[in-house]
This record gives structure tokens, C-alpha cells and sequence, in this order.
């Protein structure tokens, strides 16, 4: 090897290890628990009726009271809300929800009695006290 490729190569070795110690350095998100304004659950309500039929609009009624998580991991905000449907007698399972930043809220779906891992992320799901089913890796329970 010649002393000018071995000046190059030396050169590609401290670029790489200085990208690692950046990439090292650099802080992972944080689950950040958030309280939920009456706004932001009227954009979780308008997302979710988004999904429903135009007739049973409605009928819906939440997000219930208690039922909702709200928080943030990275930049995009996350929640669980549980809404009903009048004269059905029963309460639709909690909706998933995701808003990145900018963007306005989406319904992810409902759970289906699995909150899944997959949507929301697991460190948030954990600080909300949710705990991870052991049988189905990817569900949380509250």
C-alpha cells in the first residue's frame, strides 16, 4: 500500500468511527406522557367519525371519559380513546390513533383486545402502565 492510499484509508477509518460516536451520541426518543385538551380529543372524535358511516355519525358518543392516553414518542403523538355507539348497548374496543408532527390525527383502527406494539410504541405504552402480553408479543394490556 502505497503512503497516499494508506493516508485515504486512515482517513475513511476516523470518518467512520467519528459517524459512530455521532450515531452513539445521539439520544433515543422518550415516551412523554401528555394530558389530553378538550381540542385534542374533538380531533381524535372527528378522525374516528371519519370511519363511521355517515348515518350512525350520529350516534357515537366519546372519547369516554377516562379513556383516553395521549403522549408523544420522537415527533409524532400518539393516543388510545374508547368511543360508543348508541343503541348498540356496547362500547366499541379503544381506537388507536397517530398523528406525526404537522399532520392531523389518524384512526389507526380499534384494537380488537390487543393493544398492539406495532402502532404505538412499546416504551409509551409501558409509562401509560399498559403491560406486555406474554403470549402475544406484540399486545399490551391495560
Amino acid at each position: 500500500m502505497s503512503p497516499r492510499q494508506r493516508r485515504r484509508a486512515l482517513a475513511v477509518i476516523a470518518g467512520l468511527a467519528a459517524l459512530t460516536q455521532i450515531a452513539q451520541a445521539a439520544p433515543s426518543p422518550s415516551p412523554r406522557n401528555l394530558v389530553a385538551s378538550a381540542a385534542v380529543k374533538s380531533q381524535l372524535r372527528e378522525a374516528h367519525l371519519r370511519l363511521v358511516p355517515l348515518g350512525s355519525r350520529s350516534k357515537v358518543r366519546g372519547p369516554l371519559k377516562g379513556s383516553t392516553y395521549y403522549g408523544s414518542y420522537g415527533s409524532t403523538r400518539y393516543a388510545i380513546a374508547t368511543f360508543s355507539t348508541e343503541g348498540l348497548g356496547t362500547t366499541d374496543q379503544p381506537e388507536l390513533f397517530s398523528r406525526p408532527l404537522g399532520r392531523p390525527w389518524r384512526d389507526r383502527g380499534d384494537t380488537g383486545g390487543c393493544i398492539s406494539g406495532r402502532i404505538i410504541p412499546p416504551p409509551l405504552l409501558l409509562l401509560w402502565g399498559f403491560e406486555r402480553d406474554v403470549r402475544n408479543a406484540p399486545c399490551f394490556f391495560p
